[in-house]
């Protein structure tokens, strides 16, 4: 009995039993097959993560070729004859020549000489006329500049990227150095120039270690310009040396200055469709043109709108910097206020200062940024609020 009723059950579970175990066994299976999908996925993350390092590492160990080139001009000062004869008269043609202090300082880097020099003098750095050939070479440069400029290319291939990248942040760093070192008078313009020249030089004479240059005689002219005094290294000493005469071109900056100034254009037609679409910040932006060109604010918010977005859309076009540096500001509403405040004589500002007063002398601000503060201070709540309140009745 007992084996029959054991049969029976086993009989009677046998189907059900089978379905069980055939899903338990797909189930595990799955679940397996999901675990591996993970670790393969998990380990070709880690892989991909891994190559792409790899790739970003290769890629500033690949080699690169930095494309530059930069333009001696000849100064614009044409005499009164050449004027009146200019038709007949050949064009204007003009030489830089050698330079005692150029030659000296390029020939005394002994490694960057023997780098370099070899092909252009035809002899090898241990020939015994090496050096008074390299000499003679410097001591008798004569390059011919016409007015279309004499342009050299002064492209540089480094064996590295990263020695580029590293080069260029030092570059940079000579040229803001250059521009934030006092220049109130021609002396001190001159020191800043000579500065930022012989910390250029420094720098290009160390570059024949990471790579060499794609022109080696333009390069070599470039480097000579660089410490030859007739060519200014700063256009605002032009006009305060007779010396001078050509002037350094760069060609990469010029480009770098075209493409960031059509981004402000750029953005400055954005910012006027902004404001034409915004009544509050296009008034806004009026008063501050108003005031930055010394238009009486009243008598210019009173034209016609279509006038007024004819001005406004001018100067977004002419002045593109000046007009985005006014939309950007986050105070240019309050400015406003304090704008027509002072038009409508409510505030006063000094016909010979900067200083913002209330109609009864007391001090707002110093400037306007001071007077920005005083309207934002809590304790002047009550009297902003009337201010505010003065405005909305006229």
């Amino acid at each position: 009995m007992q084996n029959s009723s054991d049969s029976g059950m086993t009989f009677g579970f046998n189907k059900p039993n089978t379905e069980i175990n055939k899903q338990t066994v797909n189930d595990s299976v799955q679940s397996h097959v999901e675990k591996v999908d993970t670790i393969q996925q998990s380990t070709t993350s880690k892989i991909d993560i891994e190559k792409g390092a790899d790739r970003e590492d290769l890629s500033e160990n690949q080699p690169y070729t930095d494309v530059r080139s930069i333009t001696i001009m000849l100064v614009k000062n044409t005499s009164l004859y050449r004027k009146v004869n200019d038709k007949v008269l050949p064009k204007r043609i003009d030489y830089i020549g050698s330079c005692f202090n150029s030659s000296k300082v390029i020939s005394a880097n002994q490694e960057e000489v023997n780098a370099y020099f070899p092909n252009l003098v035809g002899l090898s750095p241990n020939d015994p006329s090496f050096m008074l050939r390299v000499k003679q070479y410097l001591n008798n440069i004569r390059i011919p500049v016409d007015e279309l400029g004499k342009t050299f290319d002064i492209s540089f291939y480094y064996y590295h990227k990263k020695d580029y990248y590293k080069f260029k942040a030092k570059e940079e760093a000579i040229e803001e150095t250059y521009q934030k070192a006092p220049r109130r008078g021609d002396v001190e313009i001159k020191a800043a120039i000579k500065a930022k020249v012989n910390a250029l030089n420094l720098l290009e004479s160390q570059k024949h270690k990471v790579g060499y240059p794609i022109n080696v005689e333009d390069y070599l002219m470039y480097r000579h310009c660089l410490l030859y005094h007739s060519v200014a290294k700063d256009m605002s000493i032009i006009n305060s040396d007779t010396s001078i005469r050509f002037y350094f071109k760069d060609d990469k900056k010029e480009a770098d200055k075209l493409r960031k100034y059509r981004l402000e254009v750029n953005k400055a037609k954005s910012n006027y469709v902004a404001c034409i679409a915004d009544s509050v910040l296009f008034e806004a932006v009026y008063i501050q043109y108003c005031v930055l060109n010394s238009l009486p604010v009243l008598t210019y918010l009173n034209r016609p709108q279509l006038d007024k977005e004819i001005d406004l859309d001018k100067f977004s076009s002419n002045e593109p910097v000046k007009f985005n540096k006014i939309v950007y500001n986050k105070d240019i509403k309050l400015m406003a206020v304090i704008e027509k405040l002072i038009a409508r004589g409510e505030l006063v500002r000094s016909q010979y200062s900067q200083n913002i007063t209330t109609t009864d002398g007391e001090l707002i601000g110093a400037n306007t940024g001071e007077a920005i503060a005083w309207f934002k201070d809590p304790k002047n709540a009550s009297m902003v609020a009337a201010y505010n309140h003065k405005l909305n009745l006229i």
